[in-house]
């Protein structure tokens, strides 16, 4: 038995074959296994976002119907209403939410014992007869810790200071300053009754098995005050670093895919030639087919095991090293099942690359196998390619769980694997024949290429892979994290200010300048609604299909906040049209998506009502906005001077540093108007999300690299036997060993460079879907498309500098 393992060991070929599908194993399941972590983290981070894996929602409690149908699973209930917190003669509106012992389902509640105290994490409410409230409400009330405070009829003591709840990353439920109680106490307070304005939650932690029969047994029993909500459709998993990572890690699979295939394909090429002898003389003393085929491939599959064990084995460990990497106690196990899918796939990677080139072996007469370079029957050519294509979309199908998401890129690698080696054959066979005229050395070089199309063809074709990915990968890597990066800068706002007046302004930036806070900008805001289109009602001037959205749809029902600017702000960009004119008062900017919704186009005149009368403005131009941004954006934006005369307050957002957060409650006191937004809880999420989401984009970018470097390698290796029977053939016509040199070094540089070359058209190619499908647009030029030459100079002078050995020409002719 070890000797059937060993043999097929001290063949070149079979270790380069043993070497891709290792590379395979590890890099597929590492990849996947990397995906399905994040996955579950992010599904994890969503749930504590909304509170659960489901949540039930209403202005009224669930029914008793429906409690019975969750009664077997672990919940919690929540209420949010507004009220006023007292304390002597101060009053202060405040958001309260009453929470239950079940409460957090997901994640801890961040508290502190005493304002701009450490916070310590906590997995449940405050007790009945307490409550915490978050530092601004505090800071109006002039409290502390320990103080009581009353919510409507009902004192309560402050025992602790909130600093952030899980579920607080799904959105500010107010503008208030947050409050925390114990759902017990709410009936003392004589807030709630007939008509009261609340929202009440029930949160589930529901299995993934059990979502899907869930919400379809739920649905039917809602009310019209009711909605479900679930972490699928939570607006976290819509959030672009989470995008991004997930089609990134999707395209990863398919790269590595077709570059291991692409590595076996070649390796069982020259393999498919060692085992022709063995097979022809079998045949010769009359072996069946079907005993041909269980010697070959039953002695090849048995010694590749011990590889693909080895790859699965590296990658459990680098996922575990990836684990703790990424941080966080999170940690996903994945189960038997997917262990054996992860194992299936290096094998279905070698039933379709490398199968059927064996698989011929035993069709093939005995004087057709011994010859040099057999050819298969056309019937098995056509299964070459079919089992070609069938293992990416077999593997994609394993892997992923559902095709549909992976077809276009299944499509476009589909469609560069097959159609490269046609579109390199054009170009090959035209330096063929310009070459007729060089001197000697060049000409041999590149016919030792142009000759042998079916050996060349698809090592040019995987090296032209191997480097295009290497640099898309490092270019793509690169623009998320630039992007990710730029989308909350070092010191991004973690404070908001509503409801500043035209008077407090000077006094406010001197508070600003003494406390070291940077503030991008100050808006003027008015609120107003649209309702005027080119003179038509806006509901007459909107198409049906643009009103029937819900982005414009939401629009039209409410007033909107309209400001002016001279600039355009960071985190905008002109789609179309231009930017408004500073000195030309009567221009507005539309945000491009609203636009999209309500069918506005450049040039369209609006009018708005607000308070104070009535406005007009031109469209100039469309902008899309970042929202993801942590700063002040707007659906429209007026050039200056339109507002004049309007009743507005302004709104800007600036950044503290910790150790001046001492100073918020002198700011509260000196503009008690004010609405001061914390954001420092969702800053954080945030920020985790982008550290974590670019630990694992860099992780799959080494992960490619590693596999291109291990196919060129691969592919090199599978070309040099025949590359020493050719020097010896060279040699034996008397050919000299400087000869041989200049024509080896040639010939690498032919193929080196041709294939850095068509690699960097093949990237350029890629810049446009590659935009459009992770960017949301063009993919801009970058110095990582020059990747390949980095690789490939260095390559070609290593290979200048060592000995070019040949060995005794009869040995290597016979072999």
């Amino acid at each position: 038995m070890t000797e059937r393992l060993l043999r097929p060991w001290r063949s070149p070929a079979f270790r380069i074959q043993a070497l891709a599908l290792m590379v395979a194993t590890l890099a597929i399941a590492t990849v996947v296994l990397l995906r399905g972590e994040l996955e579950h983290r992010f599904a994890t981070r969503t749930a504590e976002a909304i509170g659960g894996d489901l949540v039930l929602e209403g202005s009224a409690p669930p029914s008793d119907q429906q409690k019975a149908m969750v009664s077997d699973l672990a919940s919690a209930n929540t209420l949010t209403f507004s009220s006023v917190l007292v304390r002597d003669e101060t009053f202060v509106l405040a958001s309260v939410k009453a929470v239950d012992q079940g409460y957090p389902l997901y994640g801890s509640v961040a508290v502190a014992g005493q304002r701009f105290a450490d916070p310590r994490r906590v997995d449940h409410g405050p007790a009945p007869g307490e409550v915490w409230l978050a530092g601004t409400a505090l800071d109006r009330l002039e409290q502390q810790v320990g103080d009581t405070v009353t919510i409507g009829d009902l004192p309560l003591r402050i025992t602790a200071v909130l600093e952030q709840e899980p579920d607080q990353g799904a959105g500010f439920y107010s503008m208030n300053p947050r409050v925390l109680m114990n759902l017990a106490d709410v009936p003392g307070t004589g807030i709630i009754g007939p008509g009261t304005r609340a929202r009440y939650k029930l949160h589930l932690r529901a299995p993934g098995e059990m979502m899907a029969p869930l919400i379809e047994q739920l649905t039917p029993t809602l009310a019209a005050n009711q909605e479900l909500e679930t972490r699928d459709n939570a607006g976290l998993r819509s959030m672009g670093p989470l995008r991004q990572l997930t089609l990134w890690g999707q395209l990863a699979v398919m790269m590595v895919v077709l570059l291991c295939g692409g590595a076996v394909y070649l390796a069982a090429g020259v393999r498919s030639l060692e085992q022709a002898r063995r097979s022809a003389v079998m045949k010769t003393f009359g072996a069946s087919r079907a005993t041909v085929l269980r010697w070959i491939l039953s002695r090849e599959l048995t010694a590749l095991l011990p590889a693909m064990l080895a790859g699965l084995a590296l990658a459990a460990a680098a996922f575990l090293a990836l684990q703790q990497w990424l941080g966080a106690a999170l940690a996903w196990k994945p189960g038997p099942g997917s262990w054996l899918l992860l194992a299936l796939a290096p094998l279905v990677i070698w039933a379709g690359f490398a199968l059927p080139r064996l698989w011929r072996l035993a069709d093939l007469p005995p004087r057709q196998i011994l010859q040099p370079e057999p050819s298969a029957p056309v019937a098995r050519t056509g299964l070459n390619l079919v089992g070609a294509l069938a293992a990416p979309v077999l593997v994609a199908m394993v892997l992923s769980g559902s095709l549909m998401e992976l077809l276009q890129l299944l499509g476009l690698m589909v469609a560069v694997a097959v159609g490269l080696p046609l579109l390199l054959w054009g170009p090959l066979r035209l330096a063929d024949r310009l070459g007729d005229r060089w001197p000697l050395a060049p000409r041999l070089a590149l016919r030792r290429l142009s000759r042998r199309p079916l050996t060349t063809l698809p090592m040019l074709s995987a090296l032209v892979l191997a480097l295009a990915i290497m640099s898309m990968s490092s270019h793509v890597g690169q623009q998320l994290l630039s992007q990710w990066r730029a989308t909350l800068p070092e010191k991004a706002p973690n404070y908001f200010v509503l409801n500043l007046f035209e008077p407090d302004l000077p006094a406010f930036r001197q508070w600003l300048d003494r406390h070291d806070a940077e503030t991008p900008q100050l808006y003027p805001v008015v609120r107003g609604r649209l309702v005027e289109v080119n003179g038509q009602p806006v509901r007459e001037a909107v198409t049906k299909e643009s009103d029937e959205r819900e982005q414009g749809e939401r629009a039209l029902n409410r007033d909107l906040s309209l400001t002016e600017g001279d600039t355009l702000p960071a985190s905008n960009q002109i789609a179309s049209g231009r930017w408004l004119d500073p000195e030309q008062p009567g221009e507005v900017s539309v945000e491009s998506e609203l636009a999209a919704s309500l069918g506005l186009q450049v040039g369209d005149q609006l009018r708005f009502t607000g308070v104070s009368g009535e406005l007009s403005a031109t469209i100039v131009g469309l902008r899309e906005v970042d929202w993801e941004s942590f700063q002040p954006n707007f659906y429209f934006m007026f050039s200056p001077g339109t507002l004049d005369g309007e009743d507005r307050y302004w709104l800007t957002s600036f950044y503290l540093d910790e150790a001046n957060s001492g100073a918020l409650p002198d700011l509260i006191r000196a503009f008690p108007q004010i609405t001061l937004l914390d954001v420092n809880a969702l800053l954080g999420q945030a920020q985790a999300l982008i550290a974590q989401a670019s630990r694992a984009a860099l992780a799959l970018a080494a992960l490619l690299l590693a596999s291109s470097v291990l196919v060129m390698a691969a592919a090199w290796l599978a070309g040099s036997g025949q590359r020493r029977k050719d020097d010896a053939l060279l040699r034996v016509l008397s050919g000299s060993r400087a000869l041989l040199r200049r024509v080896a070094m040639i010939e690498q540089l032919w193929l080196m460079g041709g294939a850095a070359v068509f690699a960097l058209v093949l990237h350029f190619l890629a810049l446009w879907p590659l935009g459009q499908r992770m960017f949301d647009g063009d993919l801009p030029l970058s110095p990582w498309m020059l990747l390949p030459w980095a690789v490939v100079l260095p390559w070609l002078a290593v290979q200048r500098i060592l000995p070019h050995r040949t060995g005794p020409p009869l040995a290597r002719l016979s072999g």
